[in-house]
């Protein structure tokens, strides 16, 4: 029995969700971002809306969504390759496994939905959009986006070279597998447009009961957004208006949803407000990376209370703001809803005070310490850019364990071989906490279950489940932070009190 469209582009698609979304930018020469955000500004949802991502992939359409409308969203995908790299990005958005031809919820359970480059995909595209109209309430609005074909006759032609040649190469650059995914969506896009061309398309969204179906075309005629509305019906309305329940159950209907949603961080708050700005800051952490500043002073015979507290504010500035700023512009791995201008730009100024603040040290100091300047600022842009060299594990521990003690030791007069030292040993530390953090963020952000047991010689089992198998790390950072800051603020304290 030969595969059905949806089985292809299962497989053609499994194993490139850590590596979608840059692709997608790349091969559509950054297109892609546009249609999408087209997309989100026709939804027009309310903050007590909810919203359901049909072909959510890797969620940058959902995460888009609730950043912009701060409404409910649930992301649902067949594939679990792309909705674990979904849940990796944002752990606060509930995910679903299903197909889109058969959902797993009852009639006009949300106030909108969205879906993405999905009808290519499935057999019977009239009967999809009929069951995706059936969760969504009278009123509702649905936005879909898909590839189309120009037609320009010049413009057609340029697309068909650039789909025949250009995609399958391009995809090769980036890896094998996705010289086969460029090399698949040209005949799908084909052939689909040859079956079902954009007037078929809309009798679809009309015949699912969608009126007001309106069709925008973008790229000219490569990107194509439709938007459409369900119209009134008489079916009971099964959900209450403020959007789906959490997980279990509402009334009569059992629900069974995605993984659960957890923070993403032990410090991590709710999304959304000044919460967000708790949750960015890394609390914890940064205190603990700012507890190396003053032991890095400690390390001098006569600290200087001011170089001390110039040099607190600015490692606070490119640490605990800018590196964690631009680190949450790529993938959101925290989970907040803060724009990203807002992330850009509180990244940017921050980075901007805390050269600010090396350079006044410099004038004081010597212009050796532009220096030193010079390559904290280079380590924040690196980490935010996913470097590998600084976003490793040894990267990460000179980074933000070795390099503040030694400038704050330098910027002190501490002797080079106690800097040297201490350097080292603060290194190794850093490097613990990353070999303890790793695993942990590995499992809160992108585990979809964890199930098992501990079987014991003496016959006796223990569960094993999320919260067992990150409780021990977990609760050893706890500790670890506040006792680096402690043994910092004691150090500091004794050298001021001699």
């Amino acid at each position: 029995m030969p595969a059905s469209r949806a089985d292809d582009a299962h497989r053609i698609f499994s194993g490139i969700g850590a590596t979608y979304e840059r692709a997608g930018a790349l091969l559509s020469f950054g297109q892609d971002a546009r249609w999408r955000e087209r997309l989100v500004s026709l939804l027009d949802a309310g903050s007590d809306d909810a919203v359901l991502d049909v072909a959510t992939g890797t969620g940058l359409v959902a995460r888009a969504i609730a950043e912009r409308y701060r409404c409910q969203v649930v992301g649902l995908d067949r594939s679990a390759d792309m909705l674990g790299a979904a849940a990796a990005r944002d752990g606060h958005i509930p995910l679903v496994r299903a197909r889109a031809e058969s959902l797993p919820f009852p009639d006009e359970s949300f106030d909108h939905l969205t879906f993405t480059y999905l009808l290519r995909y499935v057999d019977d595209p009239a009967a999809t959009l009929r069951e995706l109209a059936r969760v969504v309430r009278p009123g509702g609005r649905i936005v879909a986006l898909d590839f189309g074909v120009p037609s320009n006759p010049i413009l057609r032609t340029l697309w068909r070279a650039y789909t025949a040649i250009g995609l399958p190469l391009i995809g090769r650059a980036i890896s094998q597998q996705w010289a086969s995914v460029g090399a698949f969506l040209r005949g799908s896009i084909e052939r689909f447009n040859a079956a079902h061309s954009q007037e078929v398309v809309e009798r679809y969204w009309r015949e699912a009961g969608l009126v007001d179906v309106h069709v925008d075309r973008m790229s000219f005629g490569a990107g194509v957004v439709i938007t459409g509305v369900r119209a009134a019906g008489t079916t009971e309305t099964l959900f209450s208006r403020r959007g789906p329940p959490g997980l279990g159950r509402l009334g009569r209907h059992p629900i069974a949803w995605g993984p659960s949603v957890v923070p993403a961080a032990f410090y991590a708050l709710a999304p959304g407000g000044w919460r967000d700005y708790w949750t960015l800051l890394h609390p914890p952490y940064t205190l603990w990376h700012l507890s190396y500043v003053l032991l890095g002073a400690a390390l001098a015979s006569m600290p200087d209370p001011r170089i001390v507290a110039g040099s607190l504010f600015a490692f606070f500035l490119a640490v605990g703001v800018a590196s964690h700023s631009f680190d949450e512009l790529q993938g959101r791995p925290l989970g907040t809803r803060l724009p990203s201008s807002v992330l850009l730009v509180m990244g940017s100024l921050a980075l901007t005070g805390a050269v600010a603040l090396g350079i006044v040290a410099a004038s004081l100091l010597g212009i050796w310490f532009l220096v030193l300047v010079l390559i904290g600022a280079a380590l924040v842009i690196s980490y935010g850019l996913e470097i590998p060299i600084v976003h490793s594990d040894i990267g990460f521990a000179i980074a933000w364990g070795g390099f503040p003690v030694v400038a704050s030791a330098a910027a002190n007069g501490a002797p080079p071989v106690a800097t040297v030292v201490a350097a080292v040993g603060v290194s190794l530390l850093s490097l613990a906490q990353r070999r303890l953090s790793t695993p942990v963020r590995r499992v809160r952000r992108k585990a979809a279950d964890v199930i098992g047991e501990v079987r014991y010689r003496d016959g006796t089992t223990e569960r094993l489940d999320r919260q067992a198998l990150i409780a021990a790390p977990e609760a050893g950072l706890r500790l670890l932070w506040l006792a680096m800051l402690a043994v910092s603020i004691g150090a500091l304290v004794a050298r001021w009190s001699s």
